[in-house]
């Protein structure tokens, strides 16, 4: 729960990289709840449908991948952190928008706005 009582959303993040979920967790310090799995350990979809997170965060291709159609369902936002070329993209009705930089400033008004956009959580 937040100061104001109301829930937090919850952002599961698929990870590859260890460094990034520090760097997730304190970018969405306040903003939403984060919980964190290793990537490639088989059924992701499964995990998330008994996670129900309102935003989902992966750093490889794979769990992007095997996220996407799941994600596209229930009109959850999927964004991929691409540490290699240093962009962040967000699934959006069906295609992927890319931003340059992946810095914790970016990842955090990304993943902000993919959640609180009009129509988004709490809206």
């Amino acid at each position: 729960m937040s100061i104001t009582g109301r829930r937090q959303p919850l952002v599961a993040v698929l990870y590859s990289v260890p460094l990034l979920c520090e760097a997730i967790s304190s970018a969405l310090d306040d903003i939403a709840e984060v919980r964190m799995f290793r990537a490639s350990r088989g059924d992701t979809v499964g995990l998330l449908r008994s996670l129900r997170p309102d935003a989902v965060v992966v750093d490889h291709p794979r769990e992007a991948a095997e996220a996407r159609e799941w994600s596209e369902e229930r009109e959850i936002p999927l964004v991929h952190i691409n540490l290699r070329e240093r962009k962040i993209g967000v699934l959006r009705a069906g295609d992927w928008e890319e931003s340059a930089g992946a810095g914790r400033e970016s990842i955090r008004n990304i993943i902000a706005g993919a959640m609180y956009a009009r129509g988004g959580v709490g809206s």
